[in-house]
């Protein structure tokens, strides 16, 4: 029974490759005619033409947003998705939906499964519970580090120009410009992620909002002490009053120090980070070396029941593992 339906299953999926195969040779066929004729017709002005990939796009835009209608009202996934509010361009003025990423990670998932099924498929091999399971769950976590990625990434040059930021707004407080000024010469000055947070603040000024509303938010979405400490400073300014020149003389020196000791501990721990990254890597190129060398050699872990425990013992031991070596390195970082 259960290779009856495996048979019907792998026949189904190759005839969907063969219609999808047939229309897109179907619409090859047609713009190949579609741009004969175009060379003697005259195209409206108001006209659009989309690609293919246009098409696609849109239409995957249109399947985003209807899930994200039905998950948003599943108070679990609307809980789930708080999670990705840091990951939200603030700058931009369209509004980003966060129900959005989970839907997107649904479909990423489910594209997972499909590619393993199919490549399951053209080797006509029987389809594994588990293995589209895990496909599932890699496809739906791997957006994930993607946005960790780009957003530590962000987090890296807004901290290393958040100083610039200081030092100029120190200069246009000493030629006796406003901190409405300041944010604006800012903006223009610099460039990159820091340049569209001084933007932002500085549109949330000129609508009206308040100084510590918008430095408030501002140091939210950087989530910084140095930006706390500047947005705190500031708004005491603004409520008590003060030189601002010689307050942020001191606090540009006061940055100006706790950056020169973020380097000096940056470089004291870039060898224990060295030794974690090659620890860290001596057993995944072990296994590839292996690999390589005996392709089969592995198989029995990914056959057999006893195999697949094995394995999951091996994870969780070389977990267990990072962890440890991780906590010696920075125990002889701390004994430095």
């Amino acid at each position: 029974m259960k290779d009856y339906l495996n048979l019907i299953i792998q026949s189904l999926l190759i005839l969907i490759l063969i219609v999808i195969t047939f229309l897109l040779l179907r619409l090859r066929k047609s713009l190949i005619k579609e741009k004969r004729v175009t060379k003697f017709a005259i195209d409206p002005l108001k006209k659009r033409n989309l690609s293919f990939f246009d098409k696609i796009d849109i239409l995957y835009k249109k399947v985003i947003t209807k899930l994200s209608k039905f998950l948003s009202k599943l108070k679990i996934f609307d809980k789930y998705s708080q999670k990705y509010e840091k990951y939200v361009d603030q700058t931009k003025i369209e509004k980003t939906v966060l129900m959005d990423f989970i839907s997107n990670k649904i479909m990423i998932g489910l594209f997972a499964v499909t590619v393993t099924i199919i490549s399951d498929v053209l080797r006509l091999r029987e389809l594994d519970i588990l293995q589209l399971v895990v496909a599932f769950i890699i496809g739906f976590f791997l957006e994930d580090i993607f946005l960790e990625i780009e957003y530590k990434q962000k987090m890296h040059i807004i901290e290393e120009d958040l100083f610039k930021s200081i030092t100029i707004m120190s200069n246009a407080f000493k030629s006796g410009r406003s901190i409405m000024q300041a944010v604006e010469l800012v903006s223009k000055e610099l460039t990159g992620p820091i340049a569209d947070e001084f933007k932002k603040m500085y549109i949330d000024l000129t609508y009206g909002l308040d100084l510590e509303v918008v430095f408030n938010r501002f140091s939210k979405r950087i989530d910084l002490e140095d930006a706390k400490y500047m947005t705190s400073s500031l708004v005491i300014l603004n409520k008590t009053g003060g030189n601002i020149v010689k307050i942020f003389n001191s606090i540009e020196k006061g940055f100006y120090e706790r950056k020169k000791l973020h380097d000096e501990l940056k470089s004291a721990t870039s060898l224990s980070e060295i030794v974690f990254k090659v620890l860290i890597a001596i057993p995944v190129v072990v296994f590839f070396m292996i690999y390589l060398l005996n392709p089969s050699y592995f198989s029995p872990l990914t056959t057999t029941i006893l195999g697949k425990i094995i394995l999951v013992l091996i994870l969780l031991i070389y977990l267990c593992y990072i962890v440890i070596v991780r906590k010696i390195t920075k125990g002889g970082d701390s004994n430095e």
